[in-house]
């Protein structure tokens, strides 16, 4: 136990920033899909975390992806714990929520061009 190196997640504040990578198709209308990503992270965050916090959602685009362009979106909990409960939320009401404004989610597409040999 003396050579253990424990880790104190509630010092110097318990509140903690909670990061989520999403990324969306190069189709989508990037105003909009961070409209409607700011309101799912309200929602979750008043859900989860209650009024208690004065922290608003935010997103920042960082990543032009192979097939997506890439953002996060930044929550803020109370303890280290709520971070999982926000994300798991986050995920679930973001892909229902752009199920319904079509926004895309892509997954990764490869092609293949197949050279034709002759004999």
């Amino acid at each position: 136990m003396a050579s253990a190196i424990t880790t104190n997640y509630s010092l110097p504040e318990r509140e903690l920033s909670v990061r989520v990578q999403v990324g969306v198709s190069y189709d989508s209308d990037l105003e909009h899909v961070e409209k409607v990503t700011i309101e799912v992270a309200k929602e979750v965050m008043e859900e989860i975390v209650g009024d208690e916090l004065s922290f608003e959602p935010f997103i920042r685009y960082h990543t032009f992806a192979d097939f997506s362009i890439n953002f996060t979106v930044i929550m803020r909990g109370r303890e280290f714990m709520d971070q999982y409960i926000l994300i798991h939320e986050l995920v679930k009401k973001l892909h229902e929520r752009y199920k319904k404004e079509g926004i895309e989610i892509p997954f990764p597409i490869r092609t293949v061009h197949m050279k034709e040999t002759r004999p």
